[in-house]
């Protein structure tokens, strides 16, 4: 039997108690004055307890929560051989010693192998999903300054960006943001979406092309990486550790700006098989909805399948690209319209072809 103080949870007093620790269950009785009672404490019940050099401190049930404390050397130890299973005894610092050198060992193996995962996945997932619910208007007004920023190391094709604007201008185009499309001198055959609307064309593109469904095939494919946002989703993915270091150090804001600060990784970015093949669709949508021939998009992939090595950049980024021919081949099979001539279409792609 110990002496100690009981608590009934309804006053702050403490009331003189003996406390005896029976096989099944904790005696708890107690005299306040003129008052006395016995309380049995099971054991299942008791859910927490807590341990200093001086006391021990043992909590029951749910409101009003009972509660003792004992002040006699002897106690706990008592306690730990009396009850040796019960559950009120396995606090956090006991499990914690109970895992030995072993233990702690795999724990801290788990944590690291948990942290490299985060860090080498999960970052770049976290970064990616957050970028698929930019605001509209935060994409369009990031895009455009990328697209600033792009241009100052570009030399634009100011004829040629007027003759395609005229083209896009009669092409029926629909997508959440509006499309903005440059026509930049470069030798490189390639063109790629910048978020927000934007869409870079290199002049030797267009210089390759014999028709000009293959110029909306390739339209449709980019508007389609832009309204899909393939190429937002690809630059923070691409950037992740450096957005996940804005986020640290509380700035925010500062995503934009890392982005922007990055503009020149915009050409060179990979997207998957699946984005790939979904901005196909947009392209081939595009010529459908258009009532143009949609052979367009396969001409245009055959054209980039060419053995020719400056193609060879634009075709690495790509994936299978006989894959997915066959699958816009597929699809064009499953169409059910007679395309129509466009004059309009057709004028503006004489200008830029000239």
């Amino acid at each position: 039997m110990f002496e100690g103080k009981y608590y009934n949870g309804r006053t702050s007093k403490g009331m003189p108690a003996f406390i005896t620790l029976e096989p099944t269950y904790i005696r708890v009785a107690w005299q306040a004055g003129e008052e006395s009672g016995t309380e049995i404490w099971q054991l299942s019940e008791i859910h927490k307890s807590e341990f200093n050099d001086a006391t021990t401190l043992l909590e029951y049930g749910d409101f009003p929560r009972q509660s003792i404390a004992v002040f006699e050397q002897g106690f706990r130890e008592a306690l730990e051989q009396k009850y040796s299973d019960a559950k009120f005894l396995r606090s956090k610092y006991n499990a914690f010693q109970k895992t030995g050198i072993k233990g702690l060992l795999v724990g801290g193996l788990s944590l690291l192998t948990l942290a490299i995962v985060l860090f080498v996945w999960g970052v770049p997932a976290l970064a990616e999903k957050a970028a698929a619910h930019f605001p509209l208007a935060y994409e369009r007004a990031m895009g455009e300054q990328l697209h600033e920023q792009l241009m100052l190391g570009q030399t634009i094709d100011s004829a040629k960006t007027a003759a395609l604007r005229e083209y896009l201008a009669a092409l029926d185009v629909k997508s959440d943001f509006p499309i903005t499309v440059t026509v930049v001198k470069d030798d490189a055959v390639n063109a790629f979406a910048v978020p927000g609307g934007f869409v870079v064309v290199h002049d030797a593109i267009l210089d390759k092309m014999k028709h000009h469904e293959e110029l909306a095939g390739l339209l449709g494919h980019e508007i389609g990486h832009v309204q899909m946002r393939h190429s937002t989703k690809a630059l923070a993915r691409s950037l992740s550790y450096y957005m996940l270091l804005s986020i640290l150090f509380g700035d925010v804001s500062g995503i934009a700006a890392v982005i922007v600060d990055n503009a020149s990784t915009l050409n060179n970015l990979e997207y998957s098989r699946s984005a790939e093949s979904d901005s196909d669709k947009a392209g081939l949508e595009l010529l459908k909805q258009n009532k143009l021939n949609p052979k367009g998009m396969v001409w245009l992939m055959e054209r980039l399948q060419s053995d020719d090595p400056e193609f060879l950049k634009f075709i690495s980024t790509h994936p299978s690209t006989n894959d997915r021919i066959k699958e816009i081949e597929i699809q064009i099979k499953e169409t059910k319209y007679k395309p129509e001539p466009n004059h309009e279409l057709e004028a503006d792609w004489a200008k830029l072809k000239k």
